[in-house]
C-alpha cells in the first residue's frame, strides 16, 4: 500500500497483515448496466452482476483462531465498510443502502444487535440474503468484460478469475453484543438472535458494543447503594448484580468474553473484538482472556478526537483499530457544543481547503485522515453517490497528484515512474488536521468531553469507569 505515513502524525499502519482482497467488485456504475434492473419482493432494485474494472478495497488480516486455538490467517477485513447506525427503523432504508453498496462494490457491513431496536439486523440479513441468491439467474454471455487489456487470453483468464455471483463468503458482516446482555448466558443468546436476524450460521466479527453495564442497571444500583457492598461475580446479566459497578464490570466483561471466545471455538464466529474500550479495559481483559488480543476496537475517532495513544497501544499489540464517527459523529449533541468546537469538522475551513487542494469533499478528506493512520472506515450513507465516493476516499489512484516540474509537455511516452507522484493528504495536511485536536494541552478535560461527540446522552460516555 502507499499511503505516505509521517511518524509525528500519523500511526503507521500493519505491513505485515495488509493484503488485497481478490477483485470481486461489481460496477460503480450500477446505473449503466446493460441489463434491466430486477426488482426484489420487497421492492429493492436488485442488478445483475456486472463486473467491471473498479478500485480494489484494501483488507486487514485480523487476528483470529480456530475452533483449536491454532492462529489462522484467513480472515481478512476489508478497510473499507458502510455503516448502519440510524437509519430509521423500519423503513428498509437499511436493506436499500446496503443492497446498493454491495452491488457497487463494498463488501462489508458494520451492524449491531440495539440499531433500529432489532430492525436494522433483519434489514441488512435480508439485503445480504437475497444478494447472494443470484447464482442461477448468472448467465455468462452477460459477463462484462470492459477493462482496458487486449490480451485474449488474460481477458480470459480474468473472467475465470472472478465469482460469477456473490456468495455469504464473499460478504464481510461486523455485529456487535448489546450492554443488556453482558455476561455468558446472556452473550450467547445475543449472539443467537443476532444470528437468525442476520440470516446467516455466523459472524466474521463480533464486538462487544459498550464496556459497562446497561441502564438500568445503573438505575438498580442507585436505589439499593446503601444495602449492597458485594463484590461477587454475576452469573447472568449485569442488572442481577448488587454490586457497584465500578468493582463488577470487569468481572463480567470476562465472562462476556469468554462466551465470545466459545462461540469462536463453536464456529459462529470468525473473530471476536471490542468496541470502546480503553486502555484500561483492555488491560484488564487481558488477564483472564484465552483468546488474545481482541481482532478490533472499535472506537470514535476524528480529528477534533483523535485518540493517538489508544491507537498507539492496538498498533502495539496487534489490534485492528475501526473509526466510527469518522466525519464528526451522527448523534445530537448541540448548537452549542459545535459553537465551542469551531463548528461542525465538513464545514471547517482547514477541512475545505484540503478539499479543494485535491478536488474532493470534505468528506472524502476525513476519510483519507483515518485509513492513512492506519484505521478501518465505517461511514453510514443511504446515497449512491455518497457510497461512491466513500468508496474514493480510500483509493490512492484517485488521490494522485502529479507534481507541476514533473509534467511534461506532450511527451507521452516518457517513463511515468520517474514522476514524484503524490498518495493522498501530505504532511502539511496532516498538521492541519493536528491543530484541530481538542484533546491536547487539555487541563480540566472540557476538550475531551466536547470532542466526544458520540454516546452524547450517555452517562458514562467518558468510560471512565472500570
Amino acid at each position: 500500500m502507499r499511503f505516505p505515513f509521517h511518524n509525528n502524525h500519523q500511526i503507521s499502519i500493519y505491513p505485515q497483515v495488509v493484503s488485497q482482497i481478490r477483485p470481486n467488485y461489481i460496477s460503480l456504475r450500477t446505473t449503466m448496466s446493460s441489463q434491466p434492473p430486477l426488482p426484489s419482493d420487497e421492492g429493492i432494485i436488485i442488478r445483475p452482476v456486472c463486473w467491471k474494472n473498479v478500485p480494489v478495497v484494501p483488507s486487514v488480516t485480523l487476528h483470529a483462531v480456530d475452533e483449536n486455538n491454532a492462529r489462522r490467517q484467513d480472515v481478512k477485513m476489508p478497510m473499507l465498510g458502510i455503516g448502519t447506525y440510524k437509519f430509521a427503523k423500519g423503513s428498509g432504508e437499511a436493506e436499500r443502502a446496503v443492497a446498493n453498496a454491495l452491488q457497487m462494490g463494498y463488501r462489508h457491513v458494520d451492524t449491531a444487535f440495539v440499531y433500529g431496536r432489532g430492525n436494522t439486523e433483519r434489514e441488512v440479513g435480508n439485503a445480504i440474503w437475497k444478494m447472494t441468491q443470484n447464482d442461477d439467474s448468472y448467465d455468462d454471455d452477460n459477463y462484462d468484460d470492459s477493462y482496458d487489456n487486449d490480451d485474449d487470453d488474460a481477458k480470459e483468464a480474468m473472467k475465470k478469475s472472478l465469482p460469477p455471483f456473490l456468495t455469504r463468503r464473499d460478504i464481510f458482516i461486523t455485529t456487535k453484543q448489546w450492554r443488556d446482555y453482558h455476561g455468558y448466558e446472556p452473550t450467547l443468546e445475543c449472539l443467537e438472535v443476532s444470528l437468525k436476524r442476520l440470516r446467516t450460521d455466523y459472524i466474521d466479527l463480533y464486538l462487544i458494543h459498550w464496556p459497562g453495564p446497561s441502564t438500568k442497571h445503573y438505575h438498580s444500583q442507585e436505589q439499593n447503594q446503601d444495602q449492597h457492598t458485594s463484590t461477587s461475580t454475576p452469573t447472568s446479566s449485569p442488572s442481577s448484580s448488587s454490586s457497584s459497578h465500578e468493582f463488577t464490570m470487569a468481572p463480567i466483561r470476562a465472562e462476556t468474553w469468554r462466551a465470545m471466545e466459545d462461540a469462536v471455538y463453536q464456529r459462529k464466529c470468525k473473530a471476536i473484538g471490542v468496541s470502546n474500550f480503553t486502555i484500561s479495559h483492555l488491560e484488564t481483559l487481558r488477564k483472564t482472556a484465552r483468546i488474545w488480543p481482541p481482532a478490533v476496537n472499535q472506537i470514535e475517532v476524528h480529528p477534533y478526537n483523535p485518540q493517538t495513544d489508544l491507537i498507539t497501544y492496538c498498533r502495539d499489540h496487534g489490534i485492528v483499530v475501526q473509526a466510527y464517527a469518522s466525519l464528526g459523529g451522527q448523534d445530537n449533541v448541540g448548537r452549542k457544543t459545535w459553537e465551542a468546537l469551531g463548528g461542525k469538522l465538513a464545514e471547517r475551513s482547514e477541512i475545505r481547503a484540503i478539499a479543494k487542494k485535491y478536488n474532493r469533499t470534505p468528506q472524502q478528506v476525513l476519510l483519507r485522515w483515518a485509513i492513512q493512520r492506519g484505521m478501518a472506515v465505517l461511514p453510514k450513507s443511504g446515497n449512491v453517490e455518497h457510497l461512491k465516493e466513500n468508496m474514493l476516499a480510500i483509493v490512492d489512484d484517485a488521490w494522485i497528484i502529479i507534481p507541476d516540474h514533473d509534467i511534461d509537455d506532450g511527451d507521452d511516452d516518457k517513463d511515468r515512474s520517474d514522476r514524484s507522484l503524490s498518495y493522498g493528504l501530505d504532511e502539511m495536511d496532516f498538521e492541519s488536521l493536528a491543530s484541530l485536536d481538542k484533546t491536547k494541552e487539555d487541563t480540566d478535560g472540557e476538550g475531551k468531553r466536547l470532542a466526544r461527540l458520540c454516546w452524547a446522552r450517555d452517562r458514562n460516555k467518558m468510560l471512565d469507569f472500570d
